[in-house]
């Protein structure tokens, strides 16, 4: 049955939502309103709401922020706030599809402490599918379940206890805190999963090349720093430290990696016209991240 969120103590799961103004986050709650569950749960959104949509679900406690803050703090708001020992993370972007919460608890049974899910594109709209394809091929929905060493908090599950052992998130980074943090956890010995199973859908707000073409960029600037910290993750040589091996080789890493996630990514060889897009917005990664090892600024 369809399962009302509990005013209780113990509840079997505290489902976190970072928001800044998103368009969309009344379907995310919705989405989770509407899981068929016998689960118990409670929403917390944490951030600020312009739209004014989070308002109007008495279900949802919805900690509301003076300034925006990052998703990294707001998620860690939402943990010291959460009722649960059973933490669920789920961007303002996503919606959840059915069997979503019983798929996370279907793997806690199992043993498991962190469980990523997997990300479904729409299709209705090229740039997005470009976008999801791109960003989040290791997460698609279409992939193997098995264990990975880092996972994405847009959705995602765990335990309080591997919070307690690795710390809250590193709000000093301005991206890649998700990635940080679950590196961290499998530094710690924490097996995580990747479960296709417990899917969302993920509806980012970008609608056109340039703004995919920032964003991998921005990526790029600062998610460089999080792989050198963990270089065994990331299988990072030393010789990518410099920016000028980056520039150079531009063209040839953004060509092997695009390569890569055409053979692993069914959805991508079924939509080969996306190729040359995931082409350029990995060059935009390469550039980023070879500026960001010069030391340049970035808006």
């Amino acid at each position: 049955m369809t399962q009302e969120p509990q005013a209780q103590t113990k509840l079997d799961c505290s489902i976190i939502i970072p928001n800044l103004h998103s368009p969309v986050i009344d379907r995310t709650i919705q989405s989770i309103l509407s899981q068929e569950t016998d689960r118990s749960f409670e929403i917390i959104v944490v951030g600020m709401d312009k739209f004014g949509l989070v308002e109007n679900f008495s279900e949802v406690k919805f900690i509301k922020t003076p300034a925006p803050v990052g998703a990294a703090e707001a998620r860690n708001i939402g943990i010291r706030e959460a009722a649960s020992d059973s933490l669920i993370f789920i961007d303002a972007d996503c919606i959840a599809l059915p069997g979503w919460i019983d798929t996370f608890f279907a793997d806690f049974a199992e043993g498991w402490q962190v469980v990523g899910g997997g990300v479904q594109s729409p299709t209705d709209n090229f740039w997005l599918l470009v976008y999801n394809l791109s960003m989040f091929h290791e997460q698609l929905a279409s992939q193997p379940r098995e264990e990975h060493h880092y996972l994405p908090t847009l959705n995602l599950a765990m335990k309080r206890e591997v919070v307690e052992k690795v710390g809250p998130l590193n709000e000093a980074l301005m991206r890649g805190q998700d990635i940080e943090w679950t590196s961290r956890m499998t530094h710690a010995g924490i097996h995580l999963l990747f479960e296709p199973a417990a899917i969302v859908e993920h509806h980012p707000p970008r609608h056109d090349f340039e703004a995919l073409r920032r964003d991998n960029y921005r990526s790029g600037y600062y998610m460089i720093d999080v792989r050198y910290e963990h270089p065994e993750i990331f299988h990072m040589p030393a010789l990518l430290k410099s920016a000028a091996v980056w520039r150079i080789f531009k063209p040839l890493i953004a060509a092997w990696t695009t390569l890569k996630i055409v053979a692993r990514t069914k959805e991508v060889r079924k939509n080969a016209k996306i190729i040359p897009y995931v082409y350029r917005l990995k060059a935009a990664w390469c550039a980023g991240a070879a500026d960001r090892l010069e030391g340049k600024t970035v808006d």
